[in-house]
Formats: structure tokens, C-alpha cells, sequence
């Protein structure tokens, strides 16, 4: 088999770097067969305990640019299994180092007779897939991308942490923002629903952009325990940039925050134990009604799938309307998924699934401790935008009858942060919404509570109230 994506070269031999901005993966390659294991990469980059793992664990580190003529060897069967320079005679550029494989002492070639090179077609670059030939490929979705979705109990423990760190540093930085947006700006805040004053023409210099905002929200999660770095840049966005859905705010162009207009922010960290990714959307001064009913048919969609009942072999396409329903009820939609899959101290977004109104040959169907994002949301081109996100769990759930012995999954919540009361319009909240987001919220303030100050405590207080039915 060989291994291309770079993130399940990192999981399968559990070693993590910094080659690529955001995601703690490292520049390599793997080649696995029955019986051994090289990792190609740059030997400067490890460190003697990482090569003493590699040894002790039977894997031959190889220089990164020994992939290509290894892969021209697996093909002939001549790819060697230790420390022996038999089989690379006849380049004698490559160096085989001192690895040896631990499961075997005896050096061999391995033998592929009848057998076949695994590779994924949707993965591997052209440059080695061209050195096999076709009848000795078994073109298919890597076998890695399954177990690598399944989490195992100390990774969802590792991202429930994360994600608990991540959400105290979210509530730091909105108590931050709350106070900076009233004293700058003249707005009314986080709670109130009233017109800004218009006192920032008065205020010299002194400014909130959405590129300082997102440095402030570094900062936080930068003093909390673990903190590897930004799993993704910042999506920061005020207005009309709001409802650009990928928007990347730059330091010489960015807008304002202004205290009359909608503000989006899409971030995450990475966490030695874990990954995050969340979005919320707040107004600091008066939303407009439709401003406030599009946020509620979103958040109504995120409450409906966090709270889903499915069968066993399900995939997500299958769940992607429960989302949209109350967003299509007024003829509103969102022209991006609805859930991404999310690594453990590796990329944010990674697979086999998703949660999509597009479904794709590549998806498999949702299975316990599997990690997805929910987050609908809602763009209106040169006004605003809405989006709101939480890492999700799958896991099994009882239900009163069990149809075709499938068994049944549900969600469990991983993200803690407030919901925006004020962007809610609770009218239009049926009375099982309403309960869960109180139940939401107190478990906020119950989980955040170790992670806060009095003064940041009492903020969450307030955020968190409950609403009357």
C-alpha cells in the first residue's frame, strides 16, 4: 500500500509536525506491506526519540525523495524489508539506513506474486501512480481513512478537552469584544437591542478590525493549556463581508466592526490533544427583524440535526435537510455542506464523511465515534451573513422500537458557547428548542465555570439565561 494524504501518513505512524500552515502534519510519504514499513521524509526533521520509535517499532525512515524509485521497485517485487542493500543494487544513491523491522529479523524481498499495490486514486499524485502498472493497482479509497474517522476513547476524551479549553477562550474573547464594541463604538452590546451612539467618528485612531479582533481571539486561545496554534485562518467578518463564505480578512483591506451590522466569526485551534472548529454570529447593537429571523431558521437547522435520530448505515447526505427545512420554509438556502469531518490534532477537515446536500462516491455512512461539524448558515450577498457551528459526536442512542434490528445513533455536543439571545427570535422556537437550548446553556455554564474569572462568569451568566417558552 502507499500512503500519500499527509494527514494519514501522520496518523498512521502517529507523528505530527509543521510543514503545512494550520495543520500539524509533516511533508512524507509511507509505503506498507505485509510484513514491513518505510516513512519517507526528512530525516533532519526528527528528533532522536522520534527515530528511536520509528526503530522500535520495526519502520524504515528513508529520505523523502526515495519514494519515487521505491514505488518503480514495489512494482517489480524488489523492495526490501530491513536494513540489507539487497534489491537497491542497482541505485546506489539510496540509503536504506539502520531501521530494522522488529517482526522479522531475516532480510527479504516482498513478494507480490498474485498480489496487489493498494493505492487510492482520488489521493496519490500522478507522479507515482504512473510508475505502476495498471494490473498490479487495486485502485481504492484508502484503507486508513475509516479507522482514522473513528476516534478511539482517548482521542474523543482528548477532543472533548480541547473543545472545552477552545470554548472558554470563545467566551473570553465575545466579554472582550462585548466591552471594546460599547466603549469604542457606542454600542449597545451583547445583550441590549438599541441603535448604537455613533461616538467612533470621535475616536482618533483607536480602531476594531476584523483583522485585530481575530489576533485578540488568537491571544486567548494561545494562553490555554496544550495550544499548538490556529487549526485554520480566521474567518472574521462584519456586513457584507459576512456573506462571503470563505471569506479571509487581510490587514491592509479589512473592514471595521461596526456596531449596526452583523459580525461572523469562524475559528478554530489546534490542541496537543485535540482539534476545534466553531462559528458564531453576534450583533453588538439593533439586528433587523429579518436579520433576527434568518438567524433563528439557522439556528433551528443546527438544533434539528444536533438533535437526529437515524438508523445504522446512514450517511450523512441523508441528514443534510433537517438543516435546511427551516431555512427552505422561507425560501432561504446555504450553497456550502452542512458538516465536515474533523481530525484529532490534525486537519480540521478531513474524511471519509460528511454532511452534505451533494453526495459523493467517496462518502461513508456515519458510525459511532465519528467527529462532524453542524453548521448551517445563511449568505445575502452586499447585506450579511449568519453561520453557526458545533463539533458533533456519534454515538448510539436507545429508541422505544429498533426497525430492522439496525440500531440507532444520535449526536452529543462537544462545543461550548453561547447562542446570541438577541438574535433569536422566540416566537418562531417550538417548546423542544426552547428546552434544549436552556439545557445547552446551563451545561455552558456548568463545563466553562473551572475556565473563567468572576467578572467572565458573570458575563456567561447573563449570555446564558434561560429563555421563557
Amino acid at each position: 500500500m502507499i500512503v500519500t494524504p499527509l494527514d494519514e501518513v501522520a496518523w498512521l505512524y502517529n507523528v505530527r509536525g509543521s510543514d503545512v500552515s494550520y495543520c500539524p502534519v509533516v511533508h512524507a510519504f509511507a509505503i506498507v506491506t505485509i510484513d514491513s514499513a518505510f516513512f519517507y521524509v526528512d530525516k533532519q526533521k526528527l528528533s532522536p526519540e522520534t527515530n528511536s520509535f520509528m526503530e522500535e517499532n520495526g519502520i524504515m525512515v528513508r529520505n523523502y525523495g526515495d519514494v519515487s524509485s521505491d514505488v518503480v521497485l514495489l512494482a517489480s517485487n524488489q523492495l526490501i524489508s530491513s536494513s540489507s542493500t539487497k534489491g537497491f543494487e542497482e541505485n546506489p544513491k539510496i540509503d536504506v539506513g539502520n531501521a530494522t523491522n522488529t517482526g522479522n529479523s531475516s532480510s527479504h524481498a516482498v513478494e507480490f506474486v498474485n498480489d496487489l499495490i493498494w493505492v487510492d486514486p482520488g489521493a496519490c499524485c500522478f507522479a507515482l501512480y504512473s510508475k505502476l502498472s495498471v494490473d498490479k493497482v487495486l485502485p481504492q479509497q484508502s484503507p486508513l481513512a475509516l479507522p482514522k474517522a473513528l476516534k478511539n476513547p482517548v482521542e474523543i476524551e482528548g477532543l472533548k478537552k480541547a473543545h472545552i479549553r477552545d470554548g472558554a477562550a470563545v467566551v473570553q474573547y465575545l466579554v472582550w469584544l462585548d466591552k471594546q464594541m460599547q466603549e469604542l463604538y457606542g454600542a449597545s452590546g451583547y445583550f441590549m437591542e438599541a441603535e448604537s451612539t455613533k461616538e467612533k467618528k470621535q475616536l482618533g485612531t483607536r480602531r476594531l478590525t476584523e483583522v485585530s479582533v481575530s489576533d485578540k481571539l488568537e491571544e486567548f486561545r494561545a494562553s490555554k493549556e496544550h495550544f499548538r496554534g490556529l487549526s485554520f485562518r480566521t474567518t472574521s467578518s462584519v456586513g457584507s463581508n459576512a456573506a462571503i463564505i470563505h471569506y479571509k480578512p487581510e490587514a491592509e483591506t479589512c473592514a471595521e466592526l461596526d456596531p449596526d451590522c452583523i459580525y461572523l466569526f469562524d475559528s478554530g485551534a489546534q490542541y496537543l490533544d485535540g482539534t476545534t472548529d466553531i462559528t458564531r454570529t453576534v450583533h453588538f447593537g439593533k439586528p433587523t427583524p429579518h436579520e433576527k429571523s434568518s438567524n433563528t431558521a439557522v439556528l433551528k437547522g443546527h438544533i434539528s440535526l444536533g438533535n437526529a435520530r437515524f438508523p445504522n448505515g446512514i450517511n450523512g447526505h441523508a441528514l443534510d435537510a433537517l438543516a435546511r427545512i427551516p431555512l427552505w420554509k422561507y425560501g432561504l438556502d446555504y450553497k456550502h455542506g452542512t458538516g465536515h469531518r474533523i481530525g484529532s490534532y490534525l486537519n480540521v477537515h478531513e474524511g471519509p464523511h460528511q454532511i452534505s446536500l451533494r453526495p459523493s462516491a467517496r462518502d461513508l455512512p456515519l458510525q459511532v465515534s465519528m467527529a462532524v461539524t453542524d453548521e448551517p448558515g445563511y449568505y445575502e450577498d452586499r447585506n450579511f451573513g449568519i453561520r453557526i457551528e458545533n463539533v458533533l459526536i456519534v454515538k448510539e442512542c436507545n429508541t422505544k422500537f429498533n426497525f430492522g434490528d439496525k440500531g440507532y445513533l444520535s449526536f452529543e455536543h462537544i462545543t461550548w458557547a453561547p447562542y446570541q439571545r438577541k438574535l433569536i427570535d422566540v416566537s418562531v422556537l417550538v417548546p423542544e428548542e426552547v428546552e434544549w437550548l436552556n439545557e445547552y446553556h446551563a451545561k455552558c455554564r456548568e463545563i466553562l465555570a473551572p475556565y473563567l474569572n468572576t467578572s467572565e462568569m458573570e458575563w456567561l451568566k447573563k449570555a446564558t439565561e434561560p429563555i421563557a417558552a
